[in-house]
């Protein structure tokens, strides 16, 4: 999954007006073609979409905004952003259409610099990643977007809202503020007291998520030894990295598994190949829903999914798993998995909220890749995965923003035993 999104960032990049035309003269699809893959993708999202029941969209709707002028449909680009924006339908930030057009909505969180709340009529930036290119360009917990671009926050919400659900501000606002390629928001925001304009540069961060970076960071804090995947729960060669760092670590007398740089999402190979190294026996770690058997013949489908013990030895010592806003899709799963098993404490604040386990399709002419959730995933205990909260949750704005305190309150709790 990370792969896959970040190609769609890579390929956001800026082609020559010359490739353009030749790229677009070979995604001329027939009015034909159109129509059949508009079928497809409605009838994927009216049987498949496991959460469709759950929203107050009326799907009339949005088959209507997928049909409506179809005719003016050409090309394989122009397909993909029509379908991008009917999906705003449904506000849901794991649902998804590739390759976007270039200067189409970033993907969320991949993508989000900052993450806000929409919240007693007021647009309140809740998470900053400690030391990101947001935290780096001056931006923090707590503070109160007033304008974006010099428009009113509220009237860019209202504007911006495809659904047009008061439910779905908060998801447009964060939309918004991931913003596009080559863009720079203007946000005017009001903090201690103080009004100022300050500038959020989406391509800084756009590059920040596809530079090269290692498949984990791992340290020592005194005793307590600390694993940090670089956003590569999608990458298989991390088990292997991961057993190497255990390695390393194995003499440590806690561990603190930071699951913060997850955004992308990942597979569960490598989420139970993590897990199986601190448990001793075989436990079941989410289970799963497939509604569409059930909305298809009536038989309702649902299983639990499990760890087996794996590796030289088992690390049975204390250990801390640290999530917030960029805790995404499988990074969630890992997160409710060893909550779950009863091996692990979760510090930090509320995750992604990606919901359910997607699935990618291929439209049959356009060739688009089509994501969404089709299962429902939840914790062993019954929580939906979306709906579950930190043991100790940590409000970022009521700390000291200067130091990573998610961090230093795993480490004073793990010092202390």
């Amino acid at each position: 999954m990370r792969l896959l999104l970040i190609a769609t960032l890579l390929a956001a990049c800026g082609m020559s007006q010359a490739t353009a035309k030749i790229d677009d003269k070979q995604n001329l699809l027939t009015p034909n073609q159109i129509q059949q893959d508009l079928q497809s993708f409605i009838d994927y999202v009216r049987l498949g979409y496991a959460y469709r029941d759950e929203k107050q969209t009326d799907f009339a709707t949005f088959e209507q905004c997928v049909r409506q002028q179809s005719t003016e449909l050409k090309d394989k680009m122009q397909l993909s952003r029509r379908l991008n924006h009917c999906l705003e339908h449904w506000y849901d930030h794991h649902a998804d259409v590739t390759p976007r057009p270039k200067d189409y909505y970033l993907p969320m969180p991949t993508a989000s610099g900052l993450w806000a709340q929409w919240q007693d009529g007021k647009a309140i930036v809740t998470n900053v990643p400690f030391m990101g290119p947001a935290y780096q360009q001056g931006f923090r917990a707590g503070m109160q977007v007033l304008r974006l671009n010099g428009v009113p926050v509220e009237q860019a919400i209202e504007q911006a809202n495809v659904s047009g659900f008061d439910e779905a501000r908060s998801w447009t606002l964060n939309r918004l503020l991931t913003g596009k390629r080559q863009q720079r928001l203007s946000l005017e925001v009001h903090w201690r007291g103080k009004t100022e304009i300050k500038l959020l540069d989406i391509e800084a961060i756009v590059q920040e998520v596809i530079a090269e970076k290692p498949l984990l960071t791992q340290n020592r804090f005194g005793a307590v030894g600390y694993i940090r995947p670089e956003n590569s729960l999608g990458n298989n060669a991390l088990i292997q990295a991961f057993d190497d760092a255990m390695h390393q670590l194995q003499d440590t007398q806690a561990m603190i598994l930071d699951l913060r740089h997850t955004p992308s999402g990942g597979n569960t190979e490598v989420a139970r190949g993590i897990m199986s190294r601190f448990i001793n026996v075989r436990q079941p770690y989410q289970t799963h829903e497939l509604v569409s058997i059930e909305r298809e013949f009536g038989v309702k489908r649902a299983w639990q999914e499990f760890v087996f013990p794996r590796g030289d030895f088992q690390y049975d010592k204390p250990l801390i798993v640290l999530c917030n806003k960029w805790t995404g899709s499988m990074g969630e799963g890992l997160t409710i998995g060893l909550h779950g098993m009863g091996r692990a404490t979760v510090i930090g604040t509320q995750m992604s909220q990606l919901l359910g386990a997607i699935y990618s399709e291929t439209l049959p002419h356009s060739q688009l890749n089509y994501l969404l959730p089709r299962e429902k995933l939840f914790h062993i205990n019954g929580t939906p995965r979306e709906a579950f909260m930190p043991d100790q949750v940590v409000e970022q704005q009521n700390h000291d923003q200067s130091k990573d305190v998610i961090l230093d309150i795993a480490l004073k709790q793990l010092q202390s035993l």
